[in-house]
């Protein structure tokens, strides 16, 4: 039986991502998903997603944002593939604007580039929009757009490239260890057993079950998703001219066109609770319809659109929102990176290099104190 140095369960954009700077660092790496890679139900297999530094007055996840823009920098020169557009994030405020303000200490502390807009301002740089839906905006330019699937695309590659494999549809059932923590072997659900020196779990929206042996709390949302291709003036909506754009009381944002002529609006707000990922993964009339009165209010060009597709995706998280980033509870050879909550497309390189460093046996550059499993409470084993 072949024996790897390290398994990755998971092929998603995190998952992906720890692969290949594992083998960069020359682990013979074993990538596996139960569906393909990347994953078409998993929440990273999407064209574009959010890269911003504003996170209310969160400054460590700012400060994230801010170390992760540079390895997707990096990632682009060397791989020769477009994966990060920084064409700046517009965030439109509607009521006091609080979370904005801290947005705004925040980047003034870490010294980081802004500009506060009034609206009269906004329709000037940008005359899609409607004066009337806000009082004013807050512009940085260091945000901008992930291409997400072809960011796993390129990952998966580069681990095929070092001399790794990548494996679709094994479901693993059983986490094999012995009595001295050691985990042995993986177990899928045709019974073959996967062996390797270390396993690492990232395993998204199938955490919980894939994890189940330890009790860590997590839970999982369904959150929704439109392509659309303007109706009219589609030029005025390319990276060029238009910003991803956020409004943060309604949970909304919109990007670009970016994919065969298509601009993605979703939804950032925590979805309804779901007990599993299910299928079909398109979204119910009611968010075609709030999304259209999203864009009747601030961009009506676009709210008569009749071409589009619709997503559904599954965010995984924890009671406090913050990630699991940390070696599993009990064992010598394995670690979990989950609960993103949509966040993992942004900060992929940085959690991958991080996973490569611990699995390494080296201290990790990034402060991992937020994401330990200690600081959660874990259900007991049935």
């Amino acid at each position: 039986m072949k024996v790897y140095d390290v398994i990755v369960v998971g092929g998603g954009i995190i998952g992906t991502s720890s692969a290949y700077h594992l083998a960069r660092r020359g682990h013979k790496v074993l990538v596996m998903d139960q569906v393909d890679i990347p994953n078409p139900q998993g929440s990273s297999d999407d064209h574009a997603r959010v890269f911003k530094l504003t996170h209310g007055k969160d400054s460590f996840y700012t400060g994230l944002a801010a170390q992760t823009a540079p390895l997707w920098k990096a990632l682009q020169q060397d791989s020769r593939a477009e994966l990060f557009v920084q064409h700046g994030m517009l965030e439109l405020v509607m009521d006091a604007g609080k979370y904005e303000k801290d947005c705004i200490k925040v980047l003034q502390d870490l010294k980081l580039p802004f500009q506060k807009l009034k609206p009269a301002e906004i329709c000037e740089r940008y005359r899609m929009l409607k004066k009337t839906g806000f009082k004013w905006g807050l512009y940085h330019s260091g945000g901008g757009m992930v291409f997400a699937k072809k960011a796993i695309e390129m990952f998966a590659q580069g681990v095929v490239k070092a001399g790794g494999k990548l494996e679709a549809g094994v479901r693993i059932v059983k986490i094999q260890k012995d009595k001295s923590g050691v985990v042995t072997g993986l177990k899928d659900s045709k019974g073959k057993v996967w062996k390797a020196g270390n396993y690492v779990f990232a395993s998204g929206a199938w955490s919980k079950d894939v994890l189940s042996d330890f009790g860590i709390p997590f839970s999982m949302t369904k959150q929704e998703c439109l392509y659309l291709r303007p109706p009219r003036n589609q030029g005025r909506y390319r990276p060029a001219h238009f910003p991803v754009m956020s409004l943060h009381k309604y949970g909304f944002h919109a990007f670009p066109v970016h994919i065969h002529g298509f601009m993605k609006v979703g939804s950032h707000k925590k979805g309804t609770l779901s007990r599993k990922a299910v299928t079909p993964l398109t979204p119910d009339k009611k968010f075609e319809k709030a999304s259209r009165g999203f864009l009747r209010k601030f961009c009506s060009d676009l709210a008569d659109f009749t071409d589009m597709e619709g997503r559904v995706y599954y965010y995984t998280r924890t009671p406090d929102e913050d990630f699991v980033l940390d070696k599993l509870p009990g064992l010598s050879n394995a670690w979990a990176a989950a609960a993103f909550a949509g966040n993992g497309p942004m900060f992929a390189p940085l959690i991958g290099k991080t996973i490569s460093e611990m699995v390494s046996g080296e201290k990790p550059e990034t402060n991992l104190h937020r994401f330990r499993i200690g600081r959660l409470k874990l259900s007991k084993k049935k």
